[in-house]
């Protein structure tokens, strides 16, 4: 599996544990769920919320409960991410959880061309060889840790309700609806920089992603209380989880964890990016955009303003949208600072037909080869990507007409048929 991650596989390599710290959290205050008494209200979502927060925590019973779930639910790609979490907790039942999960993968790889193109045949082998491993973990920790009994092993403790619960999983996995709790003064909160930068990086890679609910999750519980703490990053995080909200990745139904809510999450963005996070700055723009009323407008544009100052790709784009056809000469001083950061290939492309016609600046056709073969040698054909097939018709043709260089013809023929033979190449991967 491309998720499993290298701290699963030194836990499945027999690495020494540490002692297992039962009280670990993240916020010492945190109370572990107890599934009688949301049992007894007839509350699973309740309690599904309950866990969730507690997995944004590091609580040790809050994360066990959940690894189960996702394999009795056959979500083997969750339970990774959820062991993930755990590991962190210095849990001695995910080294023994982690050495079988190891073994399973194995197992299910050394049977890959069993499946060929059945997925579902695959992912169904490998939901079974995680619930073998999650029953023989349950038999041999319970050996380690005497106190492990059947009040403490989630197989005994849903009893009849296990299967209720499993659904509550996959149809209700930490939903946020209550919105109004969260909805709270920011400005009562003093700016308090106190987030790692280890942990904004963990956070980078996975808040925007549509693939990874259960992280986001987490990641916004989490977020959410380093916000209250004054982070102005960790707003943003959580501003921008309110913006758009999290949805689970499954098709059918569709399920909701939290609700997108825009006008909750605008003083959390707004007070990020005056406390100077520039990725804020286009959310918060955005938010305001929409309310339509002119003032709103205005103050928009300031935030996009000052994202751009910093270089912000959102921002730089806004800023060339708002000049372009009005004001070419201010709009081509943005596109300048777009096109030369990394990434930038279809703005590198704008920007070579601005240098070949003049247009927002004095005409420079040899700029403009420069900048168009410079796509051409650093692009790759995607399906996704348009800039190498642009880059090719451009180039072609400069070198065709002589547009910024010395006529070639000869080359934009070789060009142009290397392009279509890799093109037949990549489409005859992607339709296998």
């Amino acid at each position: 599996m491309s998720d499993f991650s290298p701290e699963l596989y030194k836990a499945a390599s027999g690495a020494k544990s540490l002692p297992i710290n039962k009280d670990r959290t993240d916020d010492p205050s945190f109370q572990s769920p107890v599934f009688a008494d949301y049992l007894a209200k007839g509350d699973l979502s309740g309690y599904m919320t309950a866990l969730w927060q507690g997995a944004a925590a590091r609580d040790i019973p809050s994360l066990r409960i959940l690894i189960f779930l996702a394999i009795q639910a056959h979500e083997p790609e969750n339970a990774m991410d959820l062991i993930d979490m755990l590991l962190d907790t210095d849990d001695e039942y995910v080294v023994v959880l982690g050495k079988l999960i190891h073994q399973a993968v194995t197992n299910i790889g050394e049977r890959l061309e069993e499946f060929g193109d059945d997925e579902d045949k695959y992912y169904l082998s490998l939901s079974m060889e995680f619930h073998a491993a999650l029953c023989k973990t349950e038999l041999e920790y319970a050996k380690i840790d005497k106190e492990y009994n059947d009040t403490q092993s989630p197989f005994a403790l849903f009893g009849e309700a296990e299967n209720d619960l499993v659904r509550a999983y996959i149809n209700n996995v930490g939903r946020q609806n209550d919105l109004s709790t969260f909805n709270f003064q920011l400005s009562t909160f003093p700016i308090n920089p106190c987030v790692s930068e280890e942990k904004k990086n963990y956070w980078r890679g996975l808040y925007r992603r549509d693939d990874c609910s259960s992280n986001q999750a987490a990641i916004y519980q989490e977020a959410l209380n380093y916000a209250k703490q004054g982070d102005p990053f960790a707003m943003y995080v959580a501003g921008y989880l309110l913006s758009h909200g999290i949805r689970t990745k499954y098709s059918n139904p569709t399920v909701t964890i939290l609700e997108p809510n825009k006008q909750i999450a605008l003083p959390f963005l707004r007070q990020a990016a005056d406390a100077g996070v520039t990725e804020a700055c286009w959310e918060t723009a955005a938010i305001l955009f929409d309310q339509g009323d002119e003032e709103s407008k205005a103050l928009g544009w300031q935030y996009v303003e000052k994202g751009a100052e910093k270089d912000d790709k959102d921002c730089l784009r806004g800023m060339i949208r708002r000049y372009e056809g009005e004001d070419d000469i201010k709009a081509f001083e943005y596109l300048v600072r777009l096109a030369a950061q990394k990434s930038t290939h279809e703005q590198k492309l704008k920007l070579a037909r601005w240098y070949e016609t003049g247009r927002g600046c004095e005409k420079d056709e040899k700029k403009a080869f420069e900048l168009v073969e410079y796509v051409y040698n650093n692009s790759s054909a995607s399906p996704y990507d348009s800039s190498q097939e642009d880059s090719v018709g451009m180039l072609c043709r400069y070198l065709r007409e002589g547009i910024g260089c010395e006529p070639d013809p000869e080359r934009a023929d070789k060009i142009y048929r290397w392009y279509q033979d890799d093109e037949d190449r990549m489409w005859e991967l992607l339709s296998r």
